[in-house]
Formats: C-alpha cells, sequence, structure tokens
C-alpha cells in the first residue's frame, strides 16, 4: 500500500467537510431543532450587531453569536449550528463551528421587491424596494431601537435600527428613495408578521436627486409676529417655502441666492396663528422638497406654569419658589380647573376610575351640561370606570386594540384652547393617572400650564387622535400609535423661556431626552418610573466620562430597568442609583432635571413617556422640555431630593414606620413631633443625623406599653434633610425629616 501523505489526508478531510454543506434552502427546510452545515456569502457586518444574515443562490438565514463578530460583509464562510426560532426568525444558533473560505467577495444583487414581497420565502436576502417614502417622522432623526413605517407601491413595511447603528442621527429622507437591506422578522406572537427591512448603513438608503435637504426644517427667532424658519441642503440651491393657515398652503416666498444654509424669516403674523411650511431648494433640474410642517407663534398668554406633587417636597434647597405638596387632593384641583372651563375641555386619559377620589366624571358632566364642549378619549385597553360615569352627550372614543397598538398612555387635559382671551387656555399633564392609587399613593406629579399655543398643539394632536375637530369622533379617520405622523410644532416661547413639546411615537423623543442628557455639564438628578433603552444608559455613562457630570437616578424597582441598563448604571454611580422598591406605592415619575442650580441652562424634561422602547416606539405619550428656567428645575428638584433621600438614606419599609412609628409635621419648622406604638415598657433611643451620618442630636426617653407621643425641638437644626432613627429593644426605625 501507498502511503499518503498529511497534506492528501487535510485536503480530503477539508473536501469531505465542504460535502457535508447543504443549500440555506433545504437547510431552511429541515426546521427549528435541526443541525446544519451551510456555505454562502455575508451580507453584513458589525452594524447590525453580532448577528450575520448569510445568501447562496437558494436562499437566505441568519447566525447568530458572538463569535461571528470579526465576520465581515462580502466573506464567503461555511457555518455549522442548530436551527432555532427567535420571534419568529429562523437562525443558527448556537453556531458551533465556522470557516471563512475568502474575503472581499461581491454580494448577491439584491432583488427588487415590494413591500408584500417581505415574507419568509425571502426571510434573510438581500432585497431592493424602490419609490418608498416614508411616513414615521420623515424630516426627523433616525435613533437607535426604533422602527420607521414606509410606503411604496401602495403597500406599506418597516425598517427597523438597532443601537449603535450607522443611520442613527441622519436624516429621515423627505422623499421618494430605494431602500435596500435584508429581510428579516421580528414578532412575539405571528409567525406571519413582523416582517422588517434592516438597511445596513446611509448607502442603503439611495436618492435620485442631486440635491437633498440634509438637516431638520426648525424654527428659531419665535415672536408674536414672525418666525424664522431654517435647513440645509447637501449642494448650493435656492431657498423658498410655502406656507398658509392650512396643510393648503397657498403663499409663497423665495430667495434665488444659491446657499447651503437657508433661512427666511415669516413676517406679519399675529400670536398663536399656526402656519403650515413646505421648504423648497432648487439646484439646476432638481428639487428637494420637505414635508409640509406646522409651526406656531408666541401667545400673549401669561405663561405661568404651576406642578403639584402628591408626596413631600425638600424645601431646603429651594431656590425662591416652593414646591407645592398637594396631598391626596390632585383631584380636588383638577375639577377647579374644570369647573372654570367656558367653551371646551378635551379629556385624554389612560386610565380613569373614580373611586376612591372626588368625581372627575360628575364635573365634566357639570361642564357638558353648561355648554362646554367636552370630549374624550381613553386607552382601550385599560380598566377606566371612570369613563362609564361619563354622560352619553360626551362623545368618546378608546384607542385602538390589535396587533398594531400598544397603549395610549397620555395624560392630558386642554381646556379652552381657542378661547379669545390668551390668558384663558391651560394644559394639565404629567404623570397622574386618575386613580385613588395613582392620586393619593403613587409618587406622581402633575404640571399646568397657562399658554394659548400650546393649548392649540396638545389640541391637535387630540384631533388626530379623535379623528375630528368637531365634538364627534371620526373611528375611520382617527390615528393611534404607529399611524400617527408628526403634525405638531415643536417649539414655544412660554413666559420669555423656550419650551419644546413632542408626542410619542411619532416625534422622535427618545432622541430628545438623549440630547438633553448630552447637553448636561454639571449635574443630572431623574425620578422615572422604568428604564430599559440601553441607549439612555450608555448616554449617562458618556455624560459621567465625559463631562464628570453628578448623576443620581431614582427608578421604581432594579427589575423595573433590564439587567444590562441596571449593571451599567450600578457600575457607574453605585449608590446614586437608588429604587423604590421598600417603599408603599410605585414610583411613578417621569422626569428628569439638568444642571439645576447653575448658569448651564438648567432644564426640566417631564411628561408622561416612559424610558422605554414601548413609549418611544408605539405608544401615544406627550413629553415637555423647559429649556434655561432655573425656578422651574429647582421646583422639580426639591421634590426629587426628598423621595431620593429616603431611598438612599432611610433604606427602611416605609408600611413598618407608619405602623410603629410617626413624625409630623414633616417638613418640620422647629418643633416635631413624634408617635411610636411600643410593645414593651422601655428605655428608647432617639437620634437625628445629618445624611453624612454625622450625629447631631441624641436624647434618651422612656415609653409605656402603647402609643406614646415626643415632642423634639429641631430649633438649632440648619434647613435640610435629616435622618430620624429610633432605637427599640435592639431594633432601628428609621424616618427621612425635613427641616425648613
Amino acid at each position: 500500500m501507498k502511503s499518503i501523505s498529511i497534506f492528501t489526508l487535510l485536503l480530503l478531510a477539508t473536501i469531505s467537510s465542504f460535502a457535508q454543506s447543504i443549500t440555506i434552502l433545504a437547510a431552511r427546510n429541515l426546521g427549528v431543532g435541526a443541525t446544519v452545515t451551510i456555505k454562502g456569502i455575508v451580507t453584513n457586518g458589525g452594524e447590525l450587531g453580532s448577528i450575520r444574515y448569510i445568501q447562496d443562490c437558494t436562499a437566505g438565514i441568519a447566525a447568530y453569536g458572538s463569535t461571528l463578530n470579526s465576520v465581515n460583509r462580502g466573506d464567503s464562510i461555511q457555518i455549522t449550528g442548530v436551527l432555532k426560532n427567535y420571534n419568529q426568525l429562523l437562525e443558527i444558533d448556537p453556531v458551533s463551528s465556522f470557516t471563512v473560505l475568502s474575503t472581499g467577495n461581491t454580494l448577491p444583487s439584491p432583488e427588487l421587491v415590494v413591500p408584500d414581497s417581505l415574507i419568509e420565502a425571502r426571510e434573510g436576502e438581500l432585497v431592493r424596494i424602490n419609490n418608498a417614502t416614508f411616513t414615521t417622522t420623515p424630516g426627523g432623526t433616525f435613533s437607535s431601537n426604533s422602527s420607521y413605517n414606509f410606503t411604496a407601491n401602495g403597500q406599506t413595511s418597516v425598517i427597523y435600527v438597532r443601537s449603535n447603528h450607522p443611520l442613527i442621527g441622519s436624516i429621515i429622507p423627505m422623499g421618494p428613495v430605494a431602500l435596500v437591506g435584508i429581510v428579516s422578522q421580528f414578532s412575539y406572537t405571528s409567525a406571519t408578521s413582523g416582517y422588517q427591512l434592516l438597511c445596513r448603513d446611509t448607502n442603503d438608503i439611495i436618492t435620485n436627486n442631486a440635491i437633498m435637504i440634509n438637516s431638520l426644517i426648525s424654527e428659531t427667532n419665535i415672536s408674536q409676529d414672525s418666525i424664522t424658519i431654517q435647513w440645509t441642503t447637501n449642494l448650493p440651491g435656492t431657498t423658498a417655502l410655502n406656507y398658509g393657515g392650512t396643510p393648503n398652503l397657498g403663499t409663497s416666498i423665495s430667495d434665488t441666492n444659491a446657499t447651503t444654509s437657508h433661512q427666511i424669516t415669516l413676517t406679519g403674523l399675529t400670536p398663536s396663528q399656526l402656519v403650515y411650511v413646505r421648504a423648497f431648494s432648487v439646484a439646476g433640474s432638481d428639487t428637494a422638497f420637505a414635508n409640509i410642517r406646522p409651526f406656531i407663534t408666541q401667545s400673549t398668554s401669561s405663561g405661568s406654569v404651576i406642578s403639584y406633587f402628591n408626596h413631600p417636597v425638600d424645601h431646603s434647597v429651594s431656590s425662591g419658589t416652593d414646591a407645592i405638596f398637594l396631598s391626596n387632593a390632585i383631584d380636588d384641583t383638577l375639577i377647579a380647573y374644570i369647573n372654570r372651563a367656558k367653551t371646551s375641555i378635551d379629556f385624554s386619559i389612560y386610565n380613569f376610575d373614580d373611586s376612591g377620589i372626588s368625581s372627575i366624571a360628575s364635573a365634566l358632566n357639570a361642564a357638558y351640561n353648561r355648554g362646554v364642549v367636552v370630549r374624550v378619549i381613553f386607552d382601550g385597553s385599560a380598566n377606566n370606570a371612570g369613563i362609564q360615569n361619563i354622560v352619553s352627550g360626551i362623545k368618546k372614543i378608546g384607542s385602538f386594540q390589535g396587533a398594531d397598538y400598544t397603549i395610549m398612555h397620555n395624560k392630558f387635559v386642554v381646556i379652552d384652547a381657542n378661547h379669545s382671551d390668551p390668558n384663558v387656555p391651560i394644559v394639565w399633564t404629567g404623570s397622574t393617572n386618575l386613580t385613588d392609587g395613582q392620586i393619593n399613593l403613587d409618587p406622581n406629579s402633575v404640571i399646568i400650564i397657562q399658554d394659548k399655543s400650546l393649548a392649540i398643539t396638545y389640541t391637535l394632536e387630540f384631533n388626530e387622535m379623535f379623528g375630528s375637530e368637531t365634538a364627534i369622533p371620526d373611528m375611520a379617520n382617527a390615528k393611534f400609535g404607529i399611524f400617527k405622523t408628526d403634525n405638531t410644532p415643536h417649539k414655544f416661547i412660554i413666559n420669555g423661556k423656550a419650551v419644546e413639546c413632542y408626542f410619542s411615537p411619532s416625534d422622535g423623543t427618545n432622541d430628545k431626552l438623549l440630547n438633553t442628557i448630552a447637553d448636561a455639564q454639571h449635574n443630572i438628578n431623574v425620578a422615572t418610573m422604568l428604564i430599559t433603552r440601553t441607549d439612555i444608559a450608555y448616554a449617562f455613562q458618556d455624560a459621567v466620562n465625559n463631562n464628570t457630570v453628578d448623576l443620581n437616578i431614582l427608578v421604581n424597582h432594579e427589575n423595573d430597568c433590564n439587567t444590562t441598563v441596571w449593571s451599567i448604571l450600578s457600575t457607574l454611580i453605585g449608590n446614586d442609583l437608588q429604587d423604590d422598591r421598600d417603599f408603599a406605592g410605585i414610583m411613578h415619575h417621569k422626569f428628569m432635571i439638568v444642571d439645576e442650580g447653575t448658569n448651564s441652562s438648567p432644564t426640566l424634561f417631564v411628561g408622561t413617556h416612559n424610558w422605554s422602547n414601548a413609549a418611544n416606539n408605539s405608544n401615544d405619550e406627550n413629553t415637555l422640555i423647559f429649556k434655561d428656567n432655573q425656578e422651574l428645575a429647582n421646583i422639580y428638584y426639591q421634590a426629587f431630593k426628598y423621595r431620593f433621600d429616603i431611598c438612599k438614606y432611610a433604606s427602611i419599609d416605609e408600611s413598618d414606620v407608619k405602623n410603629r412609628m410617626k413624625c409630623y409635621p414633616n417638613p418640620s419648622d422647629g418643633l416635631l413631633q413624634i408617635d411610636f406604638n411600643s410593645q414593651k415598657s422601655e428605655t428608647i433611643q432617639i437620634e437625628i443625623m445629618d445624611l453624612s451620618g454625622r450625629m447631631i442630636k441624641n436624647e434618651t426617653r422612656l415609653a409605656q406599653v402603647g402609643n406614646n407621643t415626643y415632642s423634639l425641638q429641631t430649633n438649632e437644626l440648619s434647613k435640610g434633610s435629616y435622618l430620624l432613627q429610633m432605637i427599640a429593644n435592639g431594633t432601628k426605625y428609621a424616618q427621612l425629616i425635613i427641616i425648613n
């Protein structure tokens, strides 16, 4: 027998290995659980994370695993692994082995398809869709972990942008484009839905025009009689726009000088005038059109802003205007506003139940009976027992239900938006649902703004969901969730201060959240029910590491953050990340304070928007950003400071404290009463410490079996927060106290 060389053995083994591979189509047909070996060309790189899509002449398929991170677009690869169904996407996971056979190969030519052709048979393949027009925030910017609807050939589909994707921050096209991408799928429930296109970078969005608008169409120099509209283009072109009081436009204005920085000022306007604008620029035979956008002039309203909190606040950090604690009275306050309504009330609420609170439904009914036009929107999936108490004459619409919808999470009331007196219109919003638990137990706030321009804007959003500008809803025209459009002004001047307003999911609210974090120079204080988006955690990480920002975060519960978010933030700020899990109720706030107490534009970010994918991508939400407003930032900081200090320094079971020990009044102005229920006659120790742990006051008292009341002088204490501890029978009972 002739001997066989080692080279020959290796060659035979390699040939044998290659012979075991099957076509991708054959592998797909084997189904979940099968171990397969396939060969093909990789059509994406790290822009989609640890997943790689592989295509041969028969089909395409996904493969997932961090071992593939070194694999690049254009690599020819042989891969072995087990077929798995991940949220309806068929993928090879785990990957047991792979070999890169060659690099730099020509990719498969994208197959020309229409949106309805994004189906299982093309999953994993590279395709192209011509004449696609984005319907989700055209003229805005792409953000992470977000979906964007588009239409083509009269059909609708979606592209998805993951975190750290090259498209993030680029402009969403405002006209027809060709889209190239990989067909993927993501659905929790349906094997035949959730198909999406994964564009890989800006080269996958192709326009035929030489000139393109490459910035947001934005407003500046807002006054009571003028607005300046500005944008930029990639090439020099003319500056022009059409505008009018309705989307039908009507009036044209232009500047023929060629430039890439475009600016036109609309003059001769009136206060709170809504103006629809379509900007465009011309270069040669090409025209770049923006979508029609509404803007609004400054009002002549008072611009007063007032906030209420349903839990104690810390006045020791007040910079002049004390935050207002309304104990069990937010319902009565809203009723007082409803009772003053003169012409209209637009009432939009996620959860509404009159049980255990004053009857808001009765107030709405009384307003309707005296001639006020009352309209109601509610979430179709929530309990909303209070809706049943509203008279039938008041027309109501619940948000639509089904696979395409999530929740209508707004909590806003617009009163007298179009009243002739500009000092009458009111917008009421904030985190508080109208239920017993939300008003009387769960830490919450409301914010009330007296501004006609803002009230008109909230009315536009209400009309889109209601489907009508009249008192009667139009179900055929009503839009919720992903079907809404960016159809409202975003920038205002209210009482001399810049304010921005955004509605989800159409307005890219999460981008505004990330921008607010990025703008921080000195400090960020956050109270929000949950954080599940990793891009928010990374934005905080950048703020701390790059700008040395002092960051404090309070969430409802560690479990309301996903594992990655909690890991990033706890590593980043340690004990300055606190949860409310040891306390009664749900910490339901959704606000962030940036650079409070500094000259670096103190900012308040507040509204109904939870910091989640659902809030940004599918829920109906509203958000306000108050810029360069130290007074308002400080008011919310007083509320934050009280709640955060309780969690960080007391760290006790609030229900147990309520059962055994009560301190009042709290905040205190000099005399503190302590009620303590003792189980036996004993000596107790009362200690007051500052938040660094330094003992400030220490007294010994005697306790009898049952209820005991002690008076404690606190006149000698400086204003601020302290920890009061009572030690009885070896057990510590602690409560945060505020000295004003």
